[in-house]
C-alpha cells in the first residue's frame, strides 16, 4: 500500500469502524491479523492487518489458529472490548493509528506498513506496551517502556505544501524530476507519475529545468488528487494487465492505467480485499506447484 492508498483507506474506516467494539483478535501468521469488530445493529466486521503489506476490512472467512501466540495475547488482555475513537495516519506516511478507549485509559494500536513492518501498542502515556518486533535503532527504539516515536518521514507531507515551497525541487538539479518528486514528498513513484502524466510534464525532465508553468502544473494536479482524499470522494478500482491478470488496486482511477481494463468497487475497502485474496491465493499455488 502507497501513502495514497493509505490516506483514503483510513478516510473510510473512519466512517465505518469509529465506535466499534473489539470483541476479538487472531494471530493468522507470524505478520497477520484479524480484528473482529462489532457495533451495535451491524454485521460483524473483520478489518486485516498485516505488517509491512496491507490494512483493509475482508469479508473472506480467515483460519483461526487454536493457541494464538503470546503477542496476540497481550494484545486481547489490553483492547479486548475496547471502543475505537478513531483512525489516523501519521503526517502522509504508511502509519496507520487507532485510538482505543480502554478500561486503561486510551491506548493506541499502530500499524507500520513500511519495509518490515510492525505492530506497536502504547498506553495512554504513549509508552510502549508490546510490539510485534522489538529492536533498537539508530533513529528510535521499539522497546518495552520506552516513549514511542514515529519513524523519520520518507518525505514532506504533501497536505502541508505550498506552490512556493515546491519551488525547492529545482534544487535536485539533473534528477529527473519523478524521482525528484517521490523523494521530496511522501507520495511514492507510482502518484509521482501520475501527478506528472496529468500535468503533461515529461517524467525524465530535470527538476533545474522545469519552467514555472511546468511547477504550476505540477502543483495544480498534486492539489486535485489531495483534494479527492481529502473529501473522500473515491472511486476504486481493480487493475488488470494486458495478460489478463490482476495487477494492482487503487482508491481512485489513475490516468497511467488508461489502456488497461478496470473493475469499479463500492469502497477502496473491498477493491483491495480482492487484490489481495486473489493475488495471495495466486502467489501460493505458484509456490506450491514449485
Amino acid at each position: 500500500m502507497t501513502s495514497v492508498d493509505v490516506a483514503a483507506i483510513v478516510h473510510e474506516l473512519n466512517q465505518v469502524i469509529s465506535n466499534a467494539r473489539i470483541e476479538n483478535i487472531y494471530q493468522l501468521s507470524p505478520t497477520r491479523f484479524l480484528l473482529r469488530l462489532h457495533k451495535t445493529s451491524q454485521p460483524t466486521l473483520q478489518l486485516l492487518i498485516e505488517a509491512g503489506k496491507r490494512l483493509h476490512l475482508t469479508a473472506y472467512a480467515m483460519e483461526k489458529p487454536l493457541k494464538p501466540p503470546v503477542f496476540c495475547m497481550t494484545l486481547r488482555k489490553h483492547i479486548n472490548n475496547g471502543i475505537i475513537e478513531d483512525i489516523r495516519q501519521h503526517e502522509f506516511e504508511r502509519t496507520i493509528t487507532f485510538r482505543i478507549n480502554t478500561k486503561q485509559g486510551t491506548m493506541q494500536l499502530i500499524a507500520e506498513l513500511f519495509g518490515e513492518g510492525n505492530i506497536i501498542l502504547t498506553n495512554q502515556q504513549g509508552m510502549i506496551v508490546t510490539a510485534l518486533i522489538f529492536k533498537k535503532m539508530r533513529d528510535r527504539s521499539i522497546l518495552r517502556n520506552v516513549t514511542f516515536q514515529h519513524a523519520p518521514s520518507s518525505g514532506r507531507n504533501p497536505f502541508n505544501i505550498t506552490r512556493e515551497q515546491l519551488e525547492e525541487l529545482k534544487s535536485y538539479g539533473q534528477l529527473e524530476i519523478v524521482r525528484g518528486l517521490a523523494r521530496f514528498l511522501s507520495i511514492g513513484g507510482l502518484y509521482a507519475e501520475e501527478v506528472l502524466l496529468r500535468a503533461n510534464v515529461d517524467k525524465n525532465t530535470s527538476c533545474e529545468a522545469l519552467t514555472q508553468q511546468q511547477l504550476d502544473a505540477v502543483f495544480t494536479q498534486l492539489s486535485a488528487i489531495l483534494s479527492i482524499l481529502r473529501e473522500g470522494k473515491l472511486d476504486p478500482v481493480t487493475v488488470i494487465s494486458a495478460e489478463g491478470e490482476l495487477a494492482d488496486a487503487a482508491p481512485i482511477r489513475l490516468k497511467k492505467f488508461e489502456p488497461l481494463k478496470t473493475r469499479h468497487y463500492e469502497s477502496f475497502n473491498e477493491a483491495l480485499d480482492q487484490y489481495y485474496a486473489q493475488t495471495s491465493h495466486a502467489a501460493q499455488v505458484s509456490e506450491a506447484q514449485r
